[in-house]
């Protein structure tokens, strides 16, 4: 007996972290057009034009996903502070260490301004308190880097884990204000400002 052709779409099986990628780039484009809490799981499946059931291979809910942008994200500029911190000795200029970290953070931070938008501007409570756990991993970086350049004596004694939350919040609001357009600045004053911050309170005396 003879079988007619097929019909029925195939099954496309790929890799749980490309399936996971897709999933990832979909969202981002759905949240986009219609924000966080306009959003669906079934927008975001039919983005990707995968079943439902398969966002709950890798996601419990919505917010999971933004926290998982969020996530890659962070990675990314924890990839750039990483290269920026290789063989550094103590003998470094550690305002200068200091300022490429958060100067990658800032123009890591612009290069993505519409995930900044979508998190900040359509996430919800839940969303953003995870998104917030994952800052904390920036935090630890720069308290670290500011440990070392004390350690090494050419950092004015004091606090790193009190400086790199101000620094980090502070840089993190001032490009908040930027990337959603209710600030006059630019990329290159918030950049002179923090490099005479991290001058004027970690600097050796002069």
């Amino acid at each position: 007996m003879s079988r007619g052709p097929e019909t029925a779409r195939k099954r496309v099986i790929k890799p749980a972290g490309e399936r996971r990628a897709e999933l990832l780039d979909a969202a981002m484009d759905v949240f986009t057009e219609r924000g966080v809490a306009d959003s669906t799981v079934s927008d975001i499946t039919a983005r990707a034009e995968v079943a439902k059931g398969s966002f709950y291979l890798h996601f419990s809910a919505k917010e999971q996903v933004v926290a998982a942008l969020w996530e890659r994200y962070v990675a990314g500029y924890l990839q750039l502070a990483e290269a920026v911190l290789a063989d550094r000795t103590p003998q470094d200029d550690w305002i200068d260490v200091l300022t490429a970290l958060l100067e990658r953070l800032i123009d890591h931070a612009m290069e993505h301004a519409g995930l900044h938008r979508v998190v900040y501007g359509s996430a919800d409570a839940k969303a953003l308190a995870l998104c917030w756990e994952t800052n904390q991993q920036v935090i630890d970086l720069l308290a670290e880097a500011i440990k070392r350049g004390m350690t090494a004596g050419v950092l004015r004694p004091g606090t790193p884990e009190v400086f790199a939350r101000i620094a980090y919040h502070g840089v993190h609001g001032a490009l908040h204000d930027m990337i959603s357009g209710t600030a006059p600045y630019d990329r290159d004053e918030v950049v002179a400002s923090m490099r005479d911050l991290v001058d004027r309170v970690l600097g050796p005396d002069r």
